[in-house]
């Protein structure tokens, strides 16, 4: 064998072992590697794969137990009745004309495919009522429609229809003739909330009056129904503005444009020497009326020249007091609406001596039968709120409680324009006129679940209560409707004490007016005040009547 063949052999045999070497390695190697690679990557995406379906359901428990905060009662029919309630409510407060009817629906729960939390039994039950309202223009559908969706329940309009009772009758400008039909579907969803009320009561009132008061408010459902809706998520209707409804009538047309910017003329003023006048009022209507900026400049020889003090809120022009016998004043009144136009006009200011005191016999009425208290109000952040209506004179109290501060504005009507009078930040509610001789001053002392609890400051021979029961606001015992909402906001600051002799209070009822308000006899008015002072402003009706 030649050297070349030598050579050519030991080339064949290394290529030979290097062969065996790879194919070698690749089975024992390389290829055991990739299957160990594989099974890891399918194990990854197996933990991968329950990582998110444990994700989802996460999300899901979340959504459910939302859904079953928001849901209507498990109770079915109590769901039922108080859902009747709200959506009475929700068309009152829309302004629907009284005949409205709702009725209840049957629903076939099976005909809707619906989720399954296990084998046939499904996640949700539905119930649903139609509501009709006739006389109704598009207003009241606007404010049912934006009441509706800010109601805070899972419920929806499955069908909605709109008829004019005329067809023909578009463009007359008679607006109130439309006939709504609509029929509504609330869910209540497996596991809901066996609570005693329609709405969930917020948790501020444990916060603000203790495990005691959130437990009493849970506890019955007449006292979930003057809690104002908490609205756990958007609403469903979220971006929507339904005063376009309103804006764009399809039946009637759209509105017609609102009416020029116009400053009211003022009447000529007297006052007289030596005393406070009284603010001289500024009236504006229009486009651009709310937001309107008022500026007065006197010039004259009553007062210093310049500009006049004026009430943002009430455009109340302030007059100083004189002690000039004689002379008169000019005063020149700017009005800028909130989109810049400007009106203007004067008014004189002529001054009188003061009138030495008579005994001449004030001959004006007593109007004290015509003052209401027509609403009391509590609110899911704590609050609450009161009105008072005196129909004799187009006047009306309002009373905010929030924690300890109480605030009584005043207003007054021009035209049914809602004009502000006065507001007194210190719960003193004074019920005057320049009309009738009724003046009464009180201090707001508690809110009741129906009633106002006052502080007579100046009691006058006018007033006539007749003492009632202690226990229950109003006469004839609790109100029909269920007991009196166990809470009282508190107004003032009771910190001081009490008084070896209590106050004369006076409670007043909703539907009362202002000449029977009932007294508070004596031990029950102390305790009300001993209470306040040793617990803050709230305080339970039940603790009162049984200390």
């Amino acid at each position: 064998m030649t050297s070349r063949e030598q050579t050519l052999a030991l080339l064949l045999i290394g290529l030979m072992v290097l062969g065996v070497g790879a194919a070698g390695g690749y089975l024992l190697i390389w290829s055991p590697l990739q299957q160990q690679k594989a099974a890891e990557e399918t194990i990854q995406k197996e933990i991968d794969d329950l990582e998110k379906d444990e994700r989802a359901q996460v999300a899901s428990a979340k959504k459910l137990a939302a859904a079953r905060t928001r849901s209507l009662p498990a109770d079915a029919d109590l769901a039922k009745g108080e859902y009747v309630v709200a959506l009475g409510r929700l068309l009152d407060a829309a302004g629907a004309p009284k005949g409205y009817t709702i009725s209840w629906k049957v629903v076939d729960n099976t005909a809707r495919q619906v989720p399954e939390i296990s084998k046939g039994k499904p996640v949700y039950t539905r119930i649903a009522y139609a509501v009709q309202i006739k006389k109704a223009d598009m207003w009241v559908v606007k404010d049912f429609l934006k009441g509706y969706y800010e109601l805070g329940l899972l419920h929806q309009i499955t069908h909605f229809s709109i008829k004019k009772e005329d067809e023909g009758a578009k463009g007359t400008g008679k607006r109130n003739d439309l006939t709504v039909d609509l029929t509504t579907e609330a869910i209540i969803v497996d596991g809901a909330e066996n609570r005693k009320t329609l709405l969930q009561i917020p948790t501020a009132f444990g916060a603000i009056g203790g495990g005691g008061l959130y437990a009493t408010m849970t506890s019955q459902k007449e006292y979930g129904r003057g809690i104002s809706p908490q609205v756990l998520n958007s609403v469903l209707a979220k971006g929507r503005d339904y005063s376009l409804i309103v804006l764009k009538d399809p039946f009637n047309g759209p509105l017609a444009p609102p009416p020029a910017f116009k400053l009211s003329p003022i009447k000529d003023v007297k006052i007289v020497q030596d005393e406070k006048p009284s603010p001289v009022k500024v009236a504006v209507s229009g486009e651009g009326a709310v937001g309107t900026k008022v500026t007065a400049i006197a010039s004259g020889t009553l007062f210093p020249s310049g500009a006049l003090k004026v009430d943002p809120k009430a455009l109340a022009i302030e007059l100083p007091k004189t002690s000039a016998s004689e002379g008169t004043e000019t005063i020149s009144v700017i009005a800028t609406s909130a989109d810049g136009k400007v009106e203007k006009t004067s008014f004189k200011i002529s001054v009188e001596a003061a009138k030495v005191a008579s005994n001449v016999e004030d001959k004006r009425p007593e109007v004290d039968a015509a003052i209401i208290l027509t609403m009391v109000t509590f609110r899911s952040d704590g609050t609450a709120s009161a009105a008072i209506r005196d129909a004799a004179n187009r006047q009306r109290y309002e009373i905010d409680v929030n924690g300890k501060k109480v605030v009584v504005s005043k207003y007054y009507y021009i035209k049914d324009k809602k004009k502000e009078d006065d507001t007194d930040a210190h719960g003193v509610l004074v019920i005057s006129d320049d009309n009738s001789k009724t003046k009464r001053t009180f201090k707001v002392v508690a809110v009741e679940g129906d009633a106002l609890v006052l502080e007579d400051q100046k009691p006058t021979a006018a007033a006539k209560p007749k003492a009632g029961p202690t226990n229950w606001p109003g006469k004839g015992g609790p109100p029909k409707q269920g007991p009196a909402n166990p809470i009282t906001a508190i107004a003032g600051n009771m910190a001081a004490g009490v008084a070896s002799t209590p106050a004369k209070l006076y409670r007043w009822t909703v539907g009362q007016s202002l000449a029977t308000i009932t007294l508070i006899p004596d031990p029950e008015a102390k305790k009300i005040l001993k209470q306040a002072a040793d617990n803050g402003p709230m305080v339970e009706v039940a603790a009162i009547s049984n200390p």
